[in-house]
């Protein structure tokens, strides 16, 4: 069986999620969970900190249309 990487289909989850940080501030990530044959979920960091949950939640957002209009 050839090994390589699995293609994103509609068996991907997508979230964001946020995180305090030490200096009580926000910073967001993009959660994306592939199906259980290719392995756990990969959670990639948004760059920023911000003010508040939902300012993190909306920069998620964005980086998530972001690299949706690109493919």
């Amino acid at each position: 069986m050839e090994m390589g990487l699995a293609p994103v289909d509609d068996r991907w989850g997508a979230d964001i999620d946020t995180e305090p940080t030490e200096n009580g501030r926000f910073v967001a990530f993009l959660v994306l969970t592939p199906p259980v044959e290719v392995g756990p979920q990969i959670r990639v960091p948004i760059e920023g900190e911000y003010e508040r949950p939902e300012l993190a939640e909306m920069a998620a957002l964005d980086a998530f249309a972001a690299m949706t209009r690109r493919s």
